[in-house]
C-alpha cells in the first residue's frame, strides 16, 4: 500500500509567497499527500481564498482563534497529520516536484533511517539562488556522525525534512522554546539519536532568506533566552537522558559539540549583524545575556579587552569590573 505523505503548512502574516508554496506542493510527482494548511495570523478568509485558488487537490484547512506560539502551531499541525510520513513546509520557502517521492522512497528502502534530507538551496526574496549545501555530504551518516557534523555539510535549516509521523510524534516534535529557536534543532537530536540520517543528492528543498525566516529580527535577550531553553533541553529532555544513560562518554561528546554550536551561533550574531544596531552599551551588555560556558565568554571578553584596542575594553573595565576579572581568570587559567 502506497504510503502517505502530510504536508503542513503553517501560516502567519506572510501571505505573498504563499501562492509559490502551494503550487510546489501540487506539482509534486508523488499523488498521495495530505495538504494541511493552518492559519495563525488571524487572517480572515485571506489564507483560504489563496489556497483555493492556487491547490485544486482536496486539502484541510485549519485556522487559529488566537494566534499561539511557532512551537505551538507547528505541533497543531502534526496532531492534526494522518500520514505515514510528514513534513513541515514554511510558507515562504520551495520543494522541488521529486521532494517527496524522493525522501519517501529512502525511507521505505531503509528502515534504520529515521529522516532524510534534501539537499537545501538559499535563495534570496527574488528566488535567486545564493548559496547551496555541500556536494560532499554522505549518503548516510549515523546519527552520532550527524551531530559531530551538524554544520560541515553547509546546511542552514532542518525544518523541512521527511521522517515518519509516529517518530516525529514519539520523539514529542519541535522544542516548546518561546521563539522557536533551535525548536527543529531538538527534534532532529532526538530523531538523529534513535537512527540514521539520510542526504539526498537527487531533490531539493529552498530556504527563504530574509531576516524574519532566519530569526534575525528577533532581539539578542530573545535569542539569548531561546538558547538558555535549548541548552536546558539537553540537559532535561526524557529522551536524551536515557540516550545518556546507555552511553554517557559518548553523549558528553556530542552535547559538547552542541553547546559549542550553539553559542558559537549566538558569538557570531551579537559580533556582526547585531553589533550596528545597538548602542555601544546596548551591546556591551548584550554580550552578557547568554548562560555561563566558559569558552563563550572568553571569546567574548577577549574581544573586549584584547582586539577592541581599549575602547570598549576601558568601558566594560570601568562599568562591568567583575567582567574583567573574569577576563584575567581564563586569561592566566586561575581558578
Amino acid at each position: 500500500m502506497t504510503p502517505v505523505v502530510t504536508i503542513g503548512i503553517p501560516v502567519y502574516k506572510r501571505l505573498s509567497y504563499l501562492p509559490h508554496v502551494l503550487q510546489s506542493v501540487a506539482g509534486q510527482d508523488y499523488a498521495h499527500i495530505e495538504l494541511i494548511v493552518s492559519d495563525n495570523g488571524l487572517n480572515g478568509t485571506k489564507v483560504r481564498d489563496i489556497v483555493n485558488q492556487c491547490y485544486r487537490r482536496p486539502y484541510t484547512f485549519r485556522q487559529n482563534a488566537q494566534t499561539v506560539t511557532l512551537p505551538a502551531h507547528y505541533s497543531q499541525l502534526l496532531r492534526a497529520a494522518s500520514g505515514d510520513y510528514f513534513v513541515w513546509l514554511c510558507d515562504d520557502d520551495l520543494i522541488s516536484s521529486n521532494f517527496v517521492s524522493e525522501l519517501v522512497c529512502i525511507l521505505e528502502l531503509h528502515p534504520e533511517v529515521i529522516v532524510a534530507v534534501a539537499k537545501q538551496e538559499i535563495i534570496d526574496t527574488s528566488g535567486r539562488v545564493v548559496r547551496r549545501s555541500s556536494e560532499q555530504v554522505p549518503d548516510f551518516l549515523p546519527g552520532e556522525d550527524f551531530i559531530r557534523a551538524w554544520t560541515t555539510y553547509k546546511f542552514e535549516n532542518y525544518a523541512t525534512v521527511l521522517a515518519r509521523t509516529c517518530d516525529i510524534k514519539r520523539y514529542g516534535g519541535f522544542g516548546d522554546f518561546p521563539r522557536g529557536t533551535a525548536s527543529d534543532d531538538a527534534l532532529l537530536i532526538k530523531l538523529s539519536l534513535n537512527g540514521t540520517v539520510a542526504f539526498s543528492k537527487e531533490c531539493t528543498f529552498q530556504y527563504r532568506w530574509h531576516e524574519t525566516s532566519h530569526g534575525f529580527s528577533i532581539s539578542l535577550r530573545q535569542l539569548a533566552e531561546d538558547y538558555g531553553y535549548f541548552l536546558s533541553f539537553l540537559d532535561s529532555d526524557q529522551v536524551i537522558l536515557a540516550y545518556a544513560r546507555q552511553k554517557p562518554e559518548l553523549w558528553t561528546e556530542l552535547k559538547r559539540s552542541l553547546v559549542t554550536m550553539t553559542w558559537k551561533t549566538y558569538w557570531e550574531r551579537w559580533y556582526t549583524l547585531y553589533r550596528p544596531r545597538l548602542s555601544s552599551l546596548q551591546w556591551i551588555r548584550a554580550a552578557f545575556y547568554m548562560p555561563f560556558i566558559p569558552a563563550y565568554y572568553a571569546a567574548v571578553l577577549s574581544i573586549f579587552f584584547e582586539t577592541s584596542r581599549g575602547a570598549i575594553g576601558s568601558r566594560v573595565k570601568n562599568r562591568l569590573p567583575w567582567a574583567y576579572k573574569l577576563y584575567q581568570t581564563f586569561k592566566h587559567g586561575t581558578s
